[in-house]
């Protein structure tokens, strides 16, 4: 009996020894069963499992399989006290306005970030954005354009539609023409109350009128950018008339502020105007 218990502990010794000895260990389901069918002691095995310097590589799914191979239930006691508990899942963000969600469906659409917020633009509601509305849609992939347009109906809101100031100036444009012998015009739109005027930088005889009241719709022109479309010209439809294309003269330095700055102006000031789809 002496001798049997002396061989007892000199078999956790040396197991113990050999995990030392031969380093970290990462212990799995197949380890743990070589070592068991081998002959080693649950005290031996357990050992191993309680060194320091061996890891557990075995998840609580591990243990059926281990109770299945006769693995003494000692051995798994002490397994699973060294198995990791599993990180929970991170529970996702759910916003204060629900509107927000037909959003988030567009962006996992893949649609761009510019259509979007043009679809904000357009939709003519309001939107106060909470810290809650903010982390949901960034933890939804939502870009920078699509938030600061939702936050721009925010502030826009409060401006009484026709209250506009007694004039705007919006320069660094160009008058695209259409026709073979007809060239591009730089110059600058001056909108007094619902009135555009197109002052044009070299010949007077070139200036021209049109009022919103008028207009059929507004839209940009954009190009293919990443991340998302960089609009460069806007335009306006006459009802049942002409046609008007204004360039943002920067347009090739990657600056499009003075037809952006147009568009803003309509949307506060005219919001009853159609705004159509953006050309690309």
């Amino acid at each position: 009996m002496k001798h049997a218990v002396v061989g007892a502990f000199l078999g956790v010794a040396l197991l113990a020894l050999s995990a030392v000895a031969a380093g970290a260990e990462e212990l799995t389901v197949n380890s743990i069963v070589a070592a068991q069918q081998s002959g080693a002691s649950a005290d031996g095995i357990i050992a191993m499992v309680n060194s320091p310097v061996n890891t557990i590589g075995m998840t609580a799914g591990d243990i059926v399989t281990l109770r299945n191979a006769g693995v003494p239930e000692t051995v798994i006691t002490a397994i699973w006290a060294r198995i990791p508990a599993p990180t929970p899942a991170p529970v996702p963000l759910q916003p204060d306005d629900a509107r927000l969600v037909d959003f988030v469906r567009l962006i996992k659409s893949g649609m761009s970030g510019s259509i979007i917020a043009e679809q904000v633009r357009q939709s003519g509601q309001a939107y106060n954005l909470s810290v809650n509305d903010l982390l949901y849609l960034k933890q939804n992939g939502a870009q920078e354009s699509t938030i600061a347009a939702l936050m721009a109906t925010s502030a826009g809101a409060t401006i009484a539609p026709g209250a506009a100031p007694a004039e705007l100036v919006f320069d660094d444009l160009i008058l695209v023409k259409t026709g073979f012998w007809n060239k591009d015009r730089k110059g600058r739109l001056v909108m007094h109350g619902d009135v555009f005027t197109w002052m044009d930088d070299r010949d007077p005889k070139e200036n021209f009128t049109f009022q919103t009241t008028g207009l059929e719709k507004v839209w940009f022109t954009c190009e293919a950018r990443t991340p998302e479309n960089f609009c460069y010209q806007i335009n306006f439809q006459i009802v049942k008339g002409d046609r008007y294309r204004f360039r943002d003269s920067h347009r090739e330095s990657g600056s499009n502020a003075a037809v952006v700055k147009i568009m803003e102006a309509l949307r506060t000031y005219f919001p009853r105007i159609v705004f159509g789809t953006p050309d690309n």
